[in-house]
């Protein structure tokens, strides 16, 4: 069977052919594929690439096909990136076309592309319509208005256009969903929203696996912790709610002074001027807020992370927090179970088919940063994680089993293929 994909990042083996530094996210894309391919030992792999620069160009790595597609925009299409998209259908001849994300420009690209009848399927990863009611985070107006840099100006980054950005890739998303019968999700937050969509799809699902490292030792335990740290693993927009983490911890801090939260990200602090050059409206909003609640011996800005600089961030802290206003099924979530790290979540979007409250995880409303406080208090508090962490790896390890997951996909191409046949 030959089946090609969508991705928007390249795999850290093309990669390393091109002479470029791997990508620091969506390992679980590639660790998915080299699932499949050991499951299903005659499957034929075709990758479209999602390409800012050079032209439509082909190349074979370690077995896998791929196909770089020129690309102008993350949310509009070309009749170029159209062009490519038909030039590599034609060339590998698919059984089946599988899109991975369903809100960008070469999921809407290869759809419109797709003029063969050629099979098709979709991964939901996020869902820009839905998530664009959310996307600046709760930000007051003013705030908004307040925190603007040069960087901005250059690339329309404000904290007023968040949810813009969203509404131009769910036109995208919109192109894909209804364009296709096939859809792969992973939450009730994912089916309702892709039926709404589309009521004839038929939803298949499907839980993800993680990037290889997650599922080796070591694992957490709190006497490698870092005691009463707190690690979030994205700051980069108001979606993903590091601000509210930083309004709860003036409460934290009057019981444990000591705490630190650490954040994966722009180093919003930093005053070289290449960091402010670099600075987006919400890296300022970030700085102004710490200095304003007299933390800035309390926070830590760690850039960005490799897999094993990720991992180790989550090994070395007492509490993971999940701050965003929406989320579908977080990878960060996930990664962090199936560690065993006690874990806090915004109770929002898919995230209540991952936790179960007290059992494997503990969740508050996303605007309630004082509940957040609280329950990071209680977890300080408590000396034995070891039920807790116990049920979390149990659960994660079943829900992201590389090869059950690889044989649930197995069956997914099989029904769809014989639909065709």
């Amino acid at each position: 069977m030959k089946v090609l994909w969508t991705s928007l990042v390249e795999f850290p083996p093309l990669s390393r052919f091109l002479g470029n530094e791997p990508p620091s996210h969506c390992g679980w894309l590639y660790a998915s594929a080299i699932s499949a391919l050991e499951v299903m030992p005659n499957l034929e792999l075709g990758v479209l690439v999602f390409s800012l620069k050079g032209s439509f160009r082909k190349y074979i790595v370690d077995g896998i096909t791929y196909y770089m597609i020129p690309c102008d925009s993350i949310s509009k299409i070309s009749k170029s990136q159209v062009a490519a998209c038909v030039s590599a259908i034609k060339e590998f001849n698919p059984d089946i076309i599988h899109i991975h994300g369903t809100e960008h420009s070469l999921a809407a690209a290869i759809c419109e592309a797709n003029q063969f009848g050629i099979p098709m399927v979709a991964n939901i990863q996020g869902l820009a319509g839905a998530i664009e009611r959310y996307a600046d985070g709760g930000i007051p107006l003013v705030d908004k208005l307040k925190n603007v840099t040069p960087l901005d100006f250059v690339r329309g980054t404000f904290i007023l256009n968040a949810k813009r950005s969203f509404r131009r890739r769910s036109k995208c998303e919109r192109i894909c969903i209804t364009s296709i019968r096939h859809i792969i999700g992973r939450t009730e937050w994912d089916k309702d929203h892709a039926k709404t969509y589309n009521p004839n799809i038929h939803y298949h699902f499907m839980n993800e696996t993680l990037r290889d490292s997650f599922y080796e030792k070591p694992i957490w335990s709190y006497e490698a912790c870092i005691p009463h740290s707190i690690f979030v693993s994205n700051s980069s927009s108001p979606l993903k709610g590091a601000h509210k983490v930083l309004l709860a911890l003036p409460s934290i801090l009057s019981r444990y002074p000591d705490t630190v939260v650490r954040f994966c990200g722009s180093n919003v602090m930093s005053n070289d001027l290449n960091s402010i050059l670099r600075r987006q409206g919400y890296h300022l909003y970030l700085k102004r807020l710490v200095k304003k609640l007299n933390v800035e011996n309390n926070v830590e800005f760690l850039g960005s992370l490799s897999e094993n600089e990720m991992k180790e961030a989550f090994l070395k802290s007492n509490v993971y927090v999940l701050p965003s206003a929406i989320e579908n099924s977080p990878n960060s979530l996930c990664e962090a179970q199936i560690l065993g790290v006690p874990t806090v979540a915004a109770y929002v979007g898919g995230v209540p088919s991952l936790i179960k409250e007290g059992v494997t995880g503990f969740m508050y409303r996303y605007e309630e940063y004082e509940m957040l406080s609280q329950i990071v208090l209680r977890l300080f508090e408590q000396k034995d994680y070891s039920e807790l962490s116990v049920r979390e790896r149990t659960v994660a390890l079943s829900r992201h089993d590389k090869n059950a997951n690889s044989q649930r996909l197995k069956e997914i191409y099989e029904a769809i293929n014989s639909e065709r046949l």
